[in-house]
């Protein structure tokens, strides 16, 4: 295939896309690229040949922190209730869908987020049970840090006033002194333990469903970082088959929640399509539900977060992992938890300095966490599109230091540190890369208000988070720009993001391994 007569931003050092308007694709590869005259000579009778009649090609977007099995279920097995702006709204929407399912063994949803809600309160057991109290329901927040269920999951599950909460996580009660059916970190593993598990078959509806999500968005790599071992052999199984859709690479979780006892370490494995290279743990919870780890309060609040290891055992499997040829990465949100994650990612580099450890999140870094970060060579996974969809939860939550600093993309580029961005869908229910772009850019959240507007960063130093750092950090030698040798990941977009206003840009076609995976003129 030769396209031409089009404005390629390619992200090569030194490309001038005033001299070179066209890519020839062989197989799954860009062959060359050039002016129009230059790859005629490559033309043969099989060649197809398509006038991009100006339109921008640009690499596909790698998204490296999004629970894709995740996004998959809210539109296959689980209710989305993201966006709901009121608890009577949730309410209603749960009893609807408990009417629609009355064969679910379990009414599970995610999405909520309190301060979108006229009293800015959490749910409540008593909240659920105006549903049903004869089905189990369970809700999770949009963090996922934080989850609600009713009395019937409180039965069944065992929990009392006199269940102990596990080590870094909490089980909230009410004035009664009994369980209020709230639950933080890895206390919800006392209650997910008993839900019936998906099957591999549901996961790979999941997964399917969530990659046609990707392709409409113009991604077609990404970095699950919370896998356990039926979802890796799930995707183990998609690999083996070419079901996969997408360039995976999978973060084996080591600690399940509700647990000390961890997970064996996988084997490690890398391809061109699939990779198991990186392990995860979780140090902290999410600014938006006020369960990360901090130095000081929250604002209003005595409250300072959750840190969730135990620091021996941490370094003890961090250890076993790189041990294996594993990197580690840890979700570090808060201030508190980042220096406590450093502490140990110190010691593992002065051990073996090979290995390029992560911080997912980096919400709260100060001046001291990046220099340490760059000494040791620690690269990040930030996302810039939390300022757009859960700002007004850090502007009701942080104080105004904590604030002026919260997601310092500047910062973090300005210690040369290797970062990308990403959603952390579904977490977020925008998963576009240009939001994520838009966010970094203006700093501003839906509301329209700017949160740390000294950390903005340019259009094109945000679309190479998204693209050329993101495969650097996922180990992809061969995506992330257009240049020859390089897979045929790429997108037509309507307009020059360079140039254009960032909301009007749409993704045309996704192009995956130089197949048209997502055509926006064929979708009715």
């Amino acid at each position: 295939m030769l396209l031409h007569n089009a404005n390629i931003i390619s992200f090569q050092n030194g490309f001038d896309n005033s001299k070179y308007d066209s890519l020839f694709i062989e197989k799954n590869t860009i062959k060359a690229i050039g002016s129009y005259n230059d790859l005629k000579p490559l033309i043969h009778p099989q060649t197809q040949i398509v006038d991009m009649l100006g339109k921008t090609i640009m690499p596909s977007f790698n998204d490296t922190h999004i629970h894709v099995w995740k996004v998959g279920n809210l539109k296959t097995f689980m209710l989305d209730l993201r966006g709901v702006k009121s608890l009577d709204e949730m309410l209603t929407m749960l009893e609807t869908y408990l009417a629609q399912n009355p064969q679910h063994q379990w009414i599970t949803a995610r999405g909520f987020n309190e301060a979108d809600f006229k009293d800015g309160k959490i749910p409540t057991k008593k909240d659920l049970d105006k549903i049903s109290t004869t089905t189990p329901i369970y809700v999770i927040r949009t963090c996922a840090h934080i989850a609600v269920c009713n009395s019937k999951a409180l039965e069944i599950c065992g929990i009392t006033k006199n269940t102990i909460s596990p080590l870094g996580g909490m089980i909230y009660t009410g004035e009664d002194g009994q369980p209020n059916g709230q639950f933080a970190e890895t206390a919800l593993g006392l209650i997910t333990k008993h839900i019936p598990p998906y099957s591999k078959a549901d996961l790979k509806i999941m997964i399917h469903a969530a990659t046609k999500q990707l392709h409409k968005y113009g991604i077609t790599a990404a970095t699950d970082p919370a896998v356990d071992p039926v979802l890796l052999d799930t995707y183990y199984q998609m690999h083996q088959q070419n079901q996969l859709g997408i360039r995976l690479n999978a973060f084996p979780i080591i600690l399940p929640d509700g647990s000390e006892s961890p997970y064996p370490i996988p084997d490690y494995f890398s391809s061109d399509m699939f990779k198991v290279n990186t392990v995860k743990f979780f140090s902290d919870g999410g600014l938006s539900g006020k369960t990360a780890s901090l130095k000081r309060p929250y604002k209003n609040s005595a409250d300072k977060g959750v840190l969730r290891l135990k620091r021996e055992q941490y370094k003890k499997l961090a250890f076993n992992a790189i041990d294996k040829g594993f990197g580690i990465a840890t979700h570090a949100i808060g201030d508190n938890a980042i220096e406590f994650v450093l502490g140990v990612y110190k010691e593992l580099y002065q051990a073996n300095s090979a290995f390029i450890n992560r911080i997912e999140h980096l919400g709260l870094p100060d001046k001291t966490h990046l220099e340490a970060m760059q000494a040791y060579h620690i690269a990040t996974s930030m996302q810039t599109v939390f300022i757009s969809e859960l700002g007004r939860n850090f502007i009701k939550y942080l104080d105004d230091d904590y604030l002026k600093n919260c997601y310092p993309v500047k910062s973090v580029l300005a210690h040369k540190i290797l970062v990308a961005l990403s959603s952390d869908a579904p977490v977020v229910k925008n998963i576009n890369p240009f939001k994520g772009v838009e966010a970094a850019v203006f700093r501003k959240d839906d509301e329209g208000n700017v949160i740390a507007k000294d950390e903005n960063i340019s259009v094109a130093e945000a679309l190479k988070l998204y693209t050329t750092n993101a495969a650097i950090l996922s180990k992809d030698t061969q995506t992330g720009s257009l240049a020859e040798g390089n897979f045929a990941d790429f997108i037509v977009v309507n307009n020059n993001p360079l140039l254009a206003d960032l909301k009007s840009i749409k993704v045309e076609k996704t192009f995956f391994n130089g197949d048209c995976v997502y055509n926006a003129s064929s979708i009715a």
